[in-house]
């Protein structure tokens, strides 16, 4: 079974722009899901005007919505 390694940036700037949203998200999903991802909370992805910024498999993405990132959830947990 696939896991999903998601790194929320928690540094100030992304915390300001929504990243407690985004780990909100993740926290509620589906126990089937949840079990599936492995969250974690860092101190900086070095992209503090584009927050919230994730990195999820080692890739970075930056401006993500909660909305966006459920949807990239969905794509890599088929």
């Amino acid at each position: 079974m696939q896991t999903l390694v998601i790194e929320v940036c928690m540094g100030t700037s992304c915390y300001l722009l929504g990243a407690q949203d985004l780990m909100e998200a993740i926290e509620e999903l589906p126990p089937e899901k949840r079990t599936r991802i492995e969250l974690k909370g860092i101190s900086c992805l070095k992209n503090c005007g584009k927050g919230p910024n994730i990195r999820i498999n080692g890739i970075v993405l930056t401006n993500v919505t909660p909305e966006q990132l459920l949807q990239i959830v969905d794509d890599n947990l088929q």
